[in-house]
């Protein structure tokens, strides 16, 4: 073997660390290569006498020798790791862990908990993908019209497979229609007619739970199918064991534990209806709207409701006789089973029925809507679901009566708001422009002029003067320039409905959230006045209402109170005056027989025109359905 001196040795011991350092860098990049560096290293070390090696390695290191030396030794280096059967196993048993735990929350979620947290985790999905939807394809050059028909229709199915507080919160949502596209209207109207209804056994169950008794053993008989139902509760007949028949509301078992996660769902549902879809300010409502749903479905609250509503009705000599409140039997009411006295009549969505008893349209459409322009704008204590359902007729005593069920969904005015609400109806009356937009601007609203019609429910224009037509022209388009007109029109216009609804609504935190209701409760009313054939003026009674309430204020002196009626009586006369344009169209309406030219359809199509001039809103019929 060759020998090397002690200047050869540190010139190859030198080198051989120059090496590493080089390969230990490519080793980084390529594995392959630390492979071939390990084996060339060996290589150059058998080279080396043993002598020789002891030599080098008990030479002291100089600065100049290792100071460029940053690499790791090549023995530290290690082969690729490759994963072996344990490990895979590992994650086997991680999966089935998994697999598992999901298992056993779906099955606790089953059977425990009414399916409430699949039924969100499908509602998260559908919304999901709604939003992107949204995100995707709302723009121009797009067909808006089929973008609202999918997500119409997978809102609406998920609210059909869900049910229970979906259908409510459904309904909350189709309160919204006047802002919503049409398809969203004619889709979400078919929700009012969804009235699921649970087994017996079930509601046998709900009942021993709170009266530790079974029905059949409280009362001598009731009937176990349902007379009626709806998305909260359903209604059986009884007869108390002292001969009473009483009407036995009792809830869907589900209800008390979805309502949480349902309620989560429609803050989401409005999160991203506000945020994302249609980018309108809907979500300050949402505390609000929920604590109204949480109040409906405690009964105990809506047997307090009834029992106010009675107690305001007797201090109404006009009324007292004409309207009758339920009594309610309290030992056999719950937080989830209502007992109310049964009443014989005919209810008002079964026309017919109306016509075969002999009952006065005029009479029914005068009761209904004086009883809630007293409660609008007298007792401040309003009955905010007033559908045709909730409305019993019948004679008693030689005289027509209103029978008011289902207290559920009420709502307490403040005294300042109501009269503020009474103010706003009497300006509009007399056109104190000034006024309105003080009231107006006082509640965060802006466009005065918009906020007056959409109160009336009729349109209003500062001054009195009868608001412009939408300019028609006379030009004709093919079906392809029509197509993509009505294309850009569709986008065109829902971005103005945006921009419009933004100024309107300025201060959300100003906005009276009471506004919410009434205007639920006088689109009802105004469906119902509409069903008949607009027997009377509504509006007429409305501001006759608001006025007179003013005058009866509890805190006007002696001078004011004078001064006040006798406004009240000068401004009874200027109403009076509204009678003209009413019986112009009820006699019309005789002379041309015309079934659909009433006083409530010719101020419906004038609401339809301004809403889609000003706010680029498209009102469907179901708008106004009561």
């Amino acid at each position: 073997m060759k020998s090397y001196g002690r200047f050869d040795a540190l010139k190859i011991a030198s080198h051989a660390y120059r090496m590493n350092s080089a390969s230990i860098g490519s080793c980084s990049r390529f594995a392959r290569q630390a492979r071939h560096y390990t084996l060339a290293r060996e290589r150059l070390l058998t080279g080396l006498h043993s002598t020789q090696l002891r030599l080098i390695a008990t030479l002291p290191p100089t600065h100049e020798q290792f100071s460029r030396i940053t690499a790791i030794p090549p023995t530290d280096l290690k082969p690729p790791r490759i994963k072996s059967h344990k490990e895979w196993r590992r994650w086997q048993r991680r999966l089935m862990l998994i697999g598992t735990v999901s298992g056993l929350t779906f099955a606790y979620d089953y059977y425990f908990n009414e399916s409430s947290l699949y039924r969100n985790l499908k509602c998260v999905v559908v919304l999901s993908i709604v939003a992107v939807d949204y995100k995707l394809n709302f723009n121009e050059g797009k067909d808006i019209n089929a973008l609202h028909t999918r997500v119409a229709n997978r809102v609406y199915d998920l609210i059909a497979s869900n049910g229970g507080l979906y259908i409510k919160m459904g309904q909350a949502l189709a309160m919204q229609a006047a802002v919503l596209p049409p398809v969203f209207q004619q889709k979400f109207a078919q929700l009012f007619d969804m009235a699921p209804q649970d087994p017996w056994s079930e509601v046998e169950k709900l009942f021993l739970k709170d009266f530790g008794k079974r029905p059949d053993e409280v009362f001598r008989y009731i009937d176990h199918r349902a007379v009626a139902s709806a998305s909260v509760a359903q209604v059986h007949k009884a007869q108390l064991k002292t001969g009473e028949w009483v009407a036995v509301k009792i809830q869907h078992p589900k209800i008390e534990k979805q309502v949480n996660w349902d309620l989560g769902a429609y803050r989401m549902v409005m999160y991203i209806y506000d945020r994302f879809i249609f980018d309108i300010p809907v979500y300050f409502t949402v505390d609000y709207t929920c604590n109204r749903l949480l109040t409906e479905i405690d009964f105990q609250n809506e047997a307090r409701n009834a029992e106010n509503m009675n107690a305001v009705l007797q201090t109404e000599p006009s009324l007292r006789n004409r309207v009758y409140i339920p009594r309610i039997y309290h030992s056999l009411t719950s937080r989830h089973v209502l007992t109310t006295e049964w009443i014989d009549g005919v209810s008002l969505s079964n026309k017919e029925a109306l016509n075969r008893a002999g009952f006065s349209k005029s009479q029914i459409m005068d009761i209904m809507i004086n009883l809630f322009a007293a409660q609008i704008f007298k007792w401040g204590v309003v009955h905010c679901d007033p559908h045709l359902g909730n409305q019993i007729f019948r004679w008693y005593d030689g005289r027509l009566q209103l029978v008011l069920i289902d207290h559920g969904l009420y709502i307490y005015e403040t005294p300042e708001f109501r009269q503020q609400y009474c103010e706003l109806w009497k300006n509009m009356f007399i056109f104190n422009d000034k006024a309105i937009r003080d009231i107006a601007k006082s509640w965060g609203i802006g466009s005065p002029e918009l906020f007056a019609s959409a109160t009336l429910l009729r349109p209003y224009k500062a001054g009195g003067i009868r608001p412009d037509r939408a300019p028609e022209t006379g030009v004709t388009k093919t079906d392809n320039e029509s197509q993509q007109s009505r294309a850009r029109e569709d986008f065109e216009m829902q971005m103005r409905m945006k921009d419009q609804l933004k100024q309107f609504i300025q201060d959300t935190n100003k906005m009276p959230l009471e506004l919410i209701f009434l205007g639920r409760n006088m689109r009802i009313v105004q469906g119902c006045n509409q069903l008949m054939g607009s027997p009377v003026n509504r509006i007429k009674i409305l501001a006759n209402w608001a006025s007179r309430s003013l005058a009866m204020l509890p805190n006007l002196t002696f001078r004011e109170r004078v001064r006040a009626w006798t406004n009240h009586l000068v401004f009874k006369f200027v109403v009076g005056l509204s009678d003209i344009g009413f019986w112009i169209t009820k006699i019309r309406r005789m002379v041309l027989r015309r079934e659909n030219e009433g006083f409530e359809d010719l101020l419906e199509r004038q609401m339809k025109g301004i809403a889609k001039k000003n706010f680029g809103i498209q009102i469907q019929d179901e708008a106004f359905a009561a």
